[in-house]
């Protein structure tokens, strides 16, 4: 391999997932180059050593400083370019929709239509969400028939339009990956799984949003993150891959998991709510397509991940103690 095809540089640095990918390439020998429009994560939330030798760092913002995030490309040429960037938060997209389609529609287009136009080989991988689908109960292969039920998904749908537009006409070689609800360690504390550890830990009640009844595939980070490495290697132009696990389970089921797996009740725990807007009530992908073209494998079953995730809480439990739990939205 050339060295520049050693060079990864990863948009949305920062985010839980990347952090997963960027530990696996540190591991592969890749030099990484990370970019992302918040400083560097706090210590608790990095899932790879970031005083690494082959990692750096830079805090740009796809929005404001594209000169700035070209000039890296040039100076570097790396030549695999991976995307988890997004203005991501699905009901809170309904609060200030423009938000999102700045940064997932206008600011991605600004960026990939760039980088399309600079002359070194890459391959760049997209992600993308399964949100992008609307509400499916039976699993659906990888594919184009969008129905986004939010501003969130709308948003996504532009960035995959665009790829596929340039790919079709100027051979433009990229993937698109869209994993299921991914969780782990590391996971910012909103999220369902870590909140829901860190509420039965401070005794909080916890919102169930319409009772509980919406269901999802939960795959674990690190399976997350081969998938990812592998479709990096040898996914091929053009082509859309899902990441997901074979079982749905219903956001209640999962609570009242993690309940007995942490000796809890349930009872005590949740507080039923109104559903949010939008809501989708099932997202269920077929994995058929990775696991026959890359012999991939969810290794980490739900009751282990929760037993990691639960672990990771309970270890940092005083620092999440004086932090807001809550989501903030940054412009």
């Amino acid at each position: 391999m050339a060295k520049k095809n050693k060079t990864v540089l990863i948009f949305g640095s920062n985010s839980f997932s990347a952090g997963f990918v960027i530990r696996k390439l540190l591991n592969k020998n890749y030099k990484v180059i990370g970019i992302s429009r918040s400083a560097l994560i706090e210590k608790k939330f990095q899932s790879f050593n970031i005083e690494h030798k082959n990692y750096e760092f830079y805090q740009l913002d796809i929005n404001n400083d594209l000169n700035k995030i070209l000039n890296l490309l040039k100076k570097n040429n790396p030549y695999y370019i991976i995307n988890f960037a997004s203005q991501s938060m699905v009901a809170e997209s309904w609060q200030n929709p423009i938000n999102w389609y700045k940064t997932n529609s206008h600011g991605m287009i600004n960026l990939y239509y760039s980088i399309f136009k600079l002359s070194f080989k890459k391959k760049l991988i997209h992600i993308s969400t399964p949100e992008v689908y609307g509400s499916n109960a039976r699993k659906i292969p990888e594919n184009k028939n969008y129905n986004p039920s939010t501003p969130y998904a709308a948003s996504r749908i532009t960035a995959d339009h665009f790829l596929d537009m340039l790919h079709k006409n100027y051979n433009f070689n990229f993937c698109i990956i869209r994993a299921s609800n991914v969780y782990g360690e590391y996971q910012k504390i909103y999220r369902i799984i870590p909140k829901t550890i860190f509420s039965i830990l401070k005794r909080k009640k916890l919102n169930l949003h319409g009772g509980g009844n919406s269901k999802r595939n939960f795959i674990h980070v690190q399976d997350v993150a081969e998938a990812t490495y592998k479709i990096m290697k040898k996914g091929a132009a053009g082509e859309i891959y899902h990441v997901s696990g074979e079982k749905l389970i219903s956001i209640k089921s999962l609570v009242i998991k993690i309940c007995k797996l942490m000796k809890y009740n349930f009872e005590d725990l949740i507080k039923k709510t109104k559903d949010r807007k939008g809501k989708d009530k099932y997202y269920s992908l077929s994995n058929k397509k990775i696991i026959k073209q890359f012999h991939w494998e969810e290794k980490i079953n739900l009751d282990e991940g929760l037993k990691r995730t639960i672990g990771w809480v309970k270890k940092y439990i005083a620092y999440f103690n004086k932090r807001d739990e809550n989501y903030w939205h940054a412009e």
